[in-house]
This record gives structure tokens, sequence and C-alpha cells, in this order.
């Protein structure tokens, strides 16, 4: 049996998110595989313990943390992988109540379930990566650039995808001059105009303004969640459509195309909150948003929007599954790559499902290719035995 440490949470404004993608895939793991919540609270402390596979327990956060054991995770150079250990004598919950139970917790491969900052963005791969350890996703490069919206763009435009120019506002900018920041944005194009957080996602922070007034709004909020915001030109009359790819450079196939029903912006709540305004429940998550699967569109059009996915996919060099969401202009057929998500919401398994392929199977693939990954990255030298300064070990004469 294969343990999984399902990594969520963490220190990020999508962290609530990633707790709903979590639930959903600790349930649909195989028999074959042991599922272990390793959940990054919102001060950055890890926990584990079973209690955390309920989502219930999270309306009383302080009483579900209480149940669990806190960990850190280590890193052992003198054997590969990621260990979780307890920091002081664990509580109720997976290693028991006494000290004598404080041992270290081994993981065979990780799953990286955080959405947003400190999670998504290259950060908690590059511990896994230290760690030696097989995780699901992509590496640290391609989260990285798939994160920031600015270097996707820039990745996406030298590899020929269209892409919308922007105009890039850095906080100190804002704070120093912002009358010429806003000169600058309003010469770019006319209103309508978008401002958006360089590296998030769910639409946080995310907003159109169609004067001054509310530009100035939309820059302030926008920089209160990142450095940098960006502000683009309103598409008029298109279309959200979002797919989703799975695989890496060995190989990647695409899910089927969705539609969202509402037009425009899509909020936060719009992604992840039912109709009464309640958040959506596990089983369901970015499933329960209305959409429409296979979005309507004609054969030609879906086929150029699918070979965009893949296109972009490999551009910044994915793997496992990632969501490429475009906008699209049916009368026209013209159509632009607005943004890639290195680990979706509910990693999009409800594109994959219509076309056969269950949520435990998706997550079985993506097991498979972090481990095929894995191989293939201890297949490199990575250490050089000569020792250029003579601090090696001494021989023996």
């Amino acid at each position: 049996m294969t343990t999984i440490a399902c990594i969520f949470g963490s220190r990020s404004v999508e962290h609530e998110v990633s707790v709903i993608t979590a639930q959903q895939a600790m349930a649909a793991l195989g028999p074959h595989h042991r599922a272990v919540p390793a959940y990054i609270a919102k001060d950055g402390r890890w926990y584990t313990g079973d209690a955390l596979t309920d989502l219930g327990r999270f309306g009383d956060v302080q009483g579900l943390l209480a149940d669990c054991t806190v960990v850190t995770p280590v890193i052992d150079p003198s054997r590969p992988g990621l260990s979780l250990l307890p920091v002081s004598a664990p509580r109720r919950g997976r290693f028991g109540r006494g000290s004598d139970d404080a041992v270290a917790l081994e993981v065979d491969v990780a799953m990286p379930l955080v959405h947003g900052n400190l999670g998504e963005d290259g950060t908690l791969q590059g511990l896994l990566e230290m760690a030696g350890v097989p995780y699901t996703g992509s590496g640290v490069a391609a989260s990285a650039t798939a994160m920031d919206k600015r270097l996707a763009k820039t990745v996406l435009r030298a590899a020929g995808l269209p892409v919308l120019d922007d105009v890039c506002i850095d906080r100190e900018q804002w704070r120093v001059d912002p009358g010429s920041v806003l000169e600058r944005a309003e010469s770019f194009a006319p209103y309508p105009l978008y401002v958006k957080p360089v590296t998030l996602g769910s639409s946080i922070g995310v907003a159109r303004a169609t004067d001054r007034t509310e530009m100035q709004v939309a820059i302030e909020v926008a920089l209160t969640y990142d450095q940098r915001c960006i502000v683009e030109a309103a598409q008029e009359d298109i279309v959200e459509i979002n797919c989703a790819v799975l695989g890496d450079d060995s190989g990647a196939r695409a899910s089927l195309l969705e539609q969202p029903t509402k037009r425009g912006l899509l909020s936060y709540n719009d992604k992840y909150r039912s109709k009464g305004g309640k958040p959506a429940s596990a089983p369901s998550g970015m499933k329960s948003a209305q959409r429409l699967i296979p979005a309507p569109l004609d054969a030609e059009l879906a086929a150029r929007i699918t070979q965009a996915a893949l296109d972009s996919f490999a551009a910044v060099g994915a793997a496992g599954v990632a969501r490429v969401d475009l906008m699209v202009d049916p009368a026209t057929g013209s159509l632009i790559v607005n943004e890639i998500n290195p680990i979706p919401g509910s990693l999009s398994f409800y594109l994959f499902e219509p076309a056969g392929i269950s949520f435990t199977a998706l997550l079985d693939e993506l097991i498979e290719i972090a481990q095929r990954r894995h191989a293939r990255r201890a297949a490199s030298t990575a250490v050089f035995e000569h020792w250029m300064l003579g601090g090696g070990p001494k021989s023996s004469a």
C-alpha cells in the first residue's frame, strides 16, 4: 500500500478552496493507497490526524486542531523521502496519546492540494524536491510560471499562443505616484478595464472598472493581496471555456470542454458557493458551479481550443493535471489563453468523469506520473564526488 500525504490549506487566500479539494481527493483515493492528511493551518503550522478527513469539523477549526497532532516536515539526507515528525508529545489522532508513539510518519508520495500562494506557486514543490519524494502535479519552474500571470504570458506568447497585452502595476509605484499609474493604465485601453493580482487565482482580488474611481478601488484591493497587479482591456461578447489537461512531457490528453453559464467575471462565490450563499460541499466542490459540459461549440472551434490547451500545458512544462482557461468569441472563432491553473479546484475531476475517467482513476494516474517523473529526476547526477577544495573524506592507505 502506498502512503499518500495529501497536503492542503496553507497561508493562502484560497485556503478554504484547498480544504474542499483535499476532502474530495482523500475520499476518492483507491483502497491500494493510504491517505494521510497533512494540513497547513493559516498560521503556517502543519497538522495531521484522522479528524482532518471530516469536512464538517472545519466549522470549528480550534476544536478540530485540538484533536490533531502538530508535525513538521523533515528532510533526512541519509534517507530520501519526506517524514512528518510530531513537534511535541502527540494528542489524539494518528500518532496516539503517549510520547512513546511519537515516531515519524514516512510518506511515499506527496500530493500538493494547496491553491494559491505557498503551495501552488512552486514553493511547496521546492520543499518536496529537497526531500527527494515523488509528488503529483507540476514541478517548481512550471508551477511558478503558471501562477505568475505576466511570466505565463511571456512563455505562452513565445510559444505562439494568443494572450492579452497588459499594464503591470507595482505596489511601490502605486504608493509613490498613483496619479501617473492611473494615467498609464487609462492610456493603455479605454474603459472598461479588468484589474487582477499577478499571482492569485479563484477570482480573488479581480475587479472590473468602468471609470477612474472604480479603477482606484480595484487597484487598491488587488495590491492588498499581491505586490503586483495587471490591467487588461475587457473582452466583450466572449465566453469562458475551460479545458483540463492530464499527463506530462511523455504525453498528455485533454478533458472535455466546459462553459460556465454565467457571462462576465466569475466571482469567488460563483465558483465555490452554492445558490444559497453557503459553501459548496466536498463531494461537489467546483462541480457544483453552473456549467455546460461539453461546451456547445462547433467541432472545428472545439478542436482548436483543445489544441491550444495542450500547447499551453506543454509550453510551461506542466505535469499531472492543470486547467487552461480561455476566452472565446464563438461568432468570429477567435480565442485567447487567459491563464493556467497548475492545481485546479477539485483537480478538475468533473471534466474527466463524463469521458469515463473516474476521480479514483485520475488520482491513480497522477500518482503514476509522479513516480515516473521522480525516477527520471533521480537518474540525473546531482553531486560531483570530486572535491575541488580538498575537503572530501580521506582515502585509506
